[in-house]
C-alpha cells in the first residue's frame, strides 16, 4: 500500500501506552498537540498489544465474523507497539490480512487502528455515493474525468498516516503526493465520533489542501443513513467574535443529512425514504480547485438522489 503526504518529523512519545486489557479513555496523550486524540471515539474498544502478523490476522478474522454475523458492531481494533518498520511488513501482508480494511497509524506513538467494514454492502455506503459524484460531473461535458480516483491511498500527517473510504483529486494535483481535495468515510452509526476524527484528521493534517470530507454512517436497524459534511471554517464562539483570530480555521460540520427508510404502506409495497437536510451541496470550486465555466456547476444532490442512493443500498443483499 503506497504512502504519500507530506509532515513534519513527530517528537517521541512521553508516556506509556497501557496493557492490554485496558480501556482507551485512560491513554494520555499529551504529545500530539495538532491532531485530536485518536483514541475519540474508541471509548469501549481494548488495546492489544502487538505481537505479529499471524495474532493480527486472526483478530481480524475473528472481529469480521462477528460483524457480518450482526453479534457485534465494534468495527475496530487498536494495537500498540507497531513501529513503522513493523507497519511495513503489514503493509507487504495486506492481501492477506483481511478484505476490506482501513489503517491509521500513529508513529509517534506506534499505535495501529484499523477500521474493519462489515460486508461488501456498507463500503457501498461511501462507494456509490462517491460515484454519483462522477455521474453529475459527466452531465458537465467533461472530455475526461475531472477528479482522479486515488481510493484508499495512505496520506501522512504530522503525527500520523491514514487510509480514507473513498477519495478525490483534481488533474491539477498530479504529484503522488498531493492531497486529495474530497474524502469519503463510512461506517456503522455506532461509530459516528470516530467517523467525525476521521474528518478532522483530514482537514487538519492536510493543512487546508483537503477541502470537504463526507461521513456516511449506517444504523441498519432502523435503515437510516446519516451523511455529514466537514469543511475548515470560522471557529463559532458565542460569547465574543473578537476572541476570534483574523484567518483561523477549525474543521466544523456543515450539513447533517438524515435519510431514513419509511415501513411501506401494506405487505410488499415500497418503501419510502424521509430526507432531512438535503439537498446536499459540493463545492466545484473546492473540488476541482477553480471556479466552474458552463456547463459545469457544483454538484448537488437533491433529496430525489439521496432517495434512490439510500433504495439501492438497503435492496442490495450481499
Amino acid at each position: 500500500m503506497a504512502t504519500f503526504g507530506s509532515g513534519a518529523k513527530a517528537a517521541p512519545p512521553s508516556e506509556i501506552l497501557p496493557s492490554e486489557t485496558s480501556p482507551l479513555k485512560t491513554l494520555p496523550l499529551k504529545n500530539l498537540p495538532s491532531e485530536t486524540s485518536p483514541l475519540e471515539g474508541l471509548k469501549d474498544v481494548p488495546i492489544h498489544q502487538y505481537k505479529g502478523i499471524r495474532d493480527l490476522q486472526e483478530r481480524i478474522q475473528v472481529q469480521s465474523t462477528e460483524l457480518q454475523a450482526g453479534h457485534s458492531k465494534q468495527q475496530y481494533l487498536v494495537f500498540q507497539g507497531v513501529t513503522k518498520q513493523q507497519l511495513a511488513k503489514i503493509d507487504r501482508e495486506r492481501d492477506n490480512i483481511g478484505k476490506h480494511t482501513r489503517i491509521t497509524h500513529y508513529t509517534s506513538i506506534d499505535l495501529l487502528i484499523i477500521k474493519l467494514m462489515p460486508s461488501l454492502k456498507h463500503e457501498l455506503a461511501h462507494g456509490d455515493l462517491a460515484e454519483l459524484l462522477t455521474f453529475k460531473f459527466a452531465f458537465m461535458d467533461f472530455q475526461k474525468p475531472p477528479l482522479h480516483h486515488v481510493g484508499a491511498t495512505r496520506f501522512n500527517g504530522n503525527q500520523s498516516s491514514k487510509e480514507g473510504d473513498s477519495a478525490y483529486k483534481p488533474s491539477s494535483r498530479n504529484h503522488e503526493d498531493d492531497w486529495p481535495t474530497i474524502v469519503f468515510e463510512s461506517g456503522l452509526f455506532e461509530s459516528l465520533t470516530k467517523l467525525r476524527n476521521d474528518a478532522e484528521w483530514w482537514l487538519t493534517n492536510s493543512q487546508g489542501d483537503v477541502r470537504i470530507v463526507i461521513i456516511v454512517s449506517v444504523r441498519p436497524e432502523n435503515k437510516t443513513l446519516r451523511v455529514e459534511k466537514w469543511c475548515l471554517a470560522p471557529p463559532q464562539l458565542r460569547r465574543s467574535p473578537r476572541l476570534i483570530k483574523p484567518g483561523v480555521q477549525v474543521p466544523t460540520r456543515v450539513q447533517d443529512i438524515l435519510v431514513t427508510q419509511n415501513p411501506p404502506a401494506h405487505p410488499g409495497g415500497v418503501a419510502i425514504y424521509t430526507v432531512t437536510g438535503a439537498p446536499l451541496t459540493l463545492e466545484f470550486q473546492e473540488m476541482l480547485l477553480r471556479a466552474p465555466a458552463p456547463p459545469e456547476s457544483d454538484v448537488v444532490f437533491t433529496t430525489a438522489d439521496l432517495s434512490q442512493w439510500a433504495t439501492d443500498f438497503w435492496n442490495i443483499t450481499v
